[in-house]
């Protein structure tokens, strides 16, 4: 027997064909993938992307203990990291989703499963750390009789991490109302 991961493996059987044995490849094949393409990231992207994985567990652990309200008023009274006026819409669209992307990595790569709430603030306090504009937006909707909502990101009345027609399947609430909450 051999300790392969968290399982043992027989030696002396054909593995190949078992679904065990293709499962430990294509997890293999995922980390070896996922690991290049870290190693292709500048330094900086590197950065955010450790900032964001770090930051998403951060916000998930917070809004247990502290909710919302407390959650993103800290998030909202960090100073932003940019005292650069952006006016190259070009950079800024560029930056805008390298982050998203860069989340996206994060979230694939997290602890825990993360939500929409979870990725949401974290994309959204990202992209304020660089200066870019950003509103984060919560929706609710009624699907079958239950109660459903959804965090997402919007830059100039765009979607960024969702479909651009998010808004139409959840209405979103206005910030104001977000004491409700």
């Amino acid at each position: 027997m051999r300790l392969v991961g968290p399982r043992r493996i027989e030696l002396g059987g054909d593995i190949r064909g078992s679904s065990e044995a293709c499962a430990m490849r294509d997890r293999w094949g995922r980390l070896r993938r996922h690991g290049s393409i870290f190693w292709r990231l500048s330094w900086a992207e590197r950065g955010w992307l450790m900032q964001g994985w770090l930051l998403l567990h951060g916000v998930a652990l917070a809004l247990r203990w502290a909710g919302f309200q407390r959650v993103y008023g800290l998030l909202e009274r960090w100073p932003s990291g940019s005292d650069r006026a952006l006016d190259d819409e070009e950079w800024i669209l560029t930056r805008t989703h390298a982050t998203v992307r860069l989340v996206r990595g994060a979230a694939a790569w997290s602890l825990h499963h993360p939500t929409c709430l979870h990725r949401s603030l974290t994309l959204w306090w990202l992209l304020r750390q660089q200066g870019i504009a950003s509103e984060l937006r919560i929706g609710v909707r009624m699907e079958q009789g239950r109660f459903e909502a959804h965090a997402w990101v919007e830059r100039q009345g765009a979607a960024l991490n969702d479909r651009a027609d998010i808004g139409q399947d959840f209405a979103p609430f206005d910030t104001a109302s977000w004491s409700l909450l």
